[in-house]
């Protein structure tokens, strides 16, 4: 019996296809690695998570956190430009006066360590692990440049960036004692990146995270020299005496946000090793539509240059970025 084509039928038709092709589209997109943002706006959020211990959530960006004491304020992370911190320090100023005394690298990555500069002139003390000072000095260059498109597309010359380092590092573990209140920093090997360091306030039940975690975020693996220790860090991360997590990207999240993003990673490390064993190229991973059960988790739109980068990893036994 012949079959004919009703009007709706072509019509129907018509929309699978457009569809196929527009989540195709979403699947291939490629994201340029200069560093231009194309996240969705949201307002930035700063929200007082413990008393004095604030935490300013940049949804486009990257986020920050400073803890205001008897003694003075410690900030976590200095956003991606000066012009970016001087903001920061416009929001930090409308919950105190008091003078900033420290700054906490959480790792180094531009985003979180470029607008030192106006924390130095504010007299700041800068805090960070030894092995994010080394990435900092060997990869600054590289840094830059991974923000070219970022610049452009904020407007702003990056020319005022300068590199400012550490003036006190530590290995495992680096207690401050400021203001009556406890900062613990903790080291327990790379996450993803090198010196990665995790900012702990006990007595608040506080972890800010820095580039291991991120709520509901694809973290860029370029850095990682090992993502099975990345998946059991956020596990151990899980298991610690906290009730809130701040992450260097994404809103404020819970334990199970961070054994969400565990299962995620290693979800992509065992559907990496898995195409890298049958001898599939970046590009064919790409196009087989990977881990599309986390296509809605931000930063999805740079998949291509995650898959670039840890295909390098699984092929060279080497991340693009590596520690000298």
């Amino acid at each position: 019996m012949a079959y004919r084509h009703s009007s709706w039928g072509r019509s129907l038709c018509c929309l699978v296809a457009a569809w196929m092709v527009v989540s195709l589209n979403r699947v291939l997109a490629q994201a340029p690695a200069d560093g231009e943002v194309r996240e969705k706006f949201v307002p930035i959020q700063v929200t007082e998570v413990a008393p004095g211990l604030y935490f300013q959530y940049h949804h486009q960006e990257s986020n920050n956190a400073w803890l205001v004491t008897d003694e003075g304020v410690l900030v976590v992370d200095s956003r991606q430009h000066p012009k970016r911190a001087e903001e920061l320090l416009a929001a930090i100023r409308k919950t105190t006066d008091k003078p900033v005394k420290y700054v906490i690298n959480t790792h180094a990555h531009g985003d979180h360590y470029f607008g030192n500069a106006v924390f130095k002139r504010e007299g700041a003390t800068f805090i960070a692990h030894r092995d994010t000072l080394r990435m900092m000095q060997v990869h600054h260059g590289a840094e830059m440049k991974r923000r070219v498109g970022y610049f452009k597309q904020t407007g702003f010359d990056p020319a005022d960036v300068r590199l400012v380092p550490p003036d006190i590092t530590f290995d495992d573990k680096l207690t401050l004692h400021f203001g009556g209140r406890v900062v613990e920093l903790l080291y327990v090997g790379p996450g993803q990146n090198p010196g990665d360091t995790l900012v702990y306030f006990p007595k608040e039940k506080v972890l800010f995270s820095g580039g291991p975690f991120s709520k509901n975020s694809w973290p860029n693996p370029m850095f990682t020299p090992s993502m099975s220790n990345w998946v059991v860090m956020l596990r151990k991360m899980a298991a610690m005496d906290v009730d809130r997590y701040l992450g260097g990207h994404g809103d404020i999240g819970a334990k199970q946000d961070v054994l969400n993003e565990a299962q995620m990673l290693a979800d992509f490390d065992a559907g990496m090793r898995a195409a890298v064993a049958k001898g599939m190229s970046p590009q064919e991973i790409l196009k087989s539509a990977p881990f599309e059960k986390y296509r809605d988790v931000r930063n999805y739109y740079r998949m291509n240059l995650f898959i670039n980068s840890y295909h390098h990893f699984l092929t060279t036994g080497k991340p693009q970025v590596a520690l000298p």
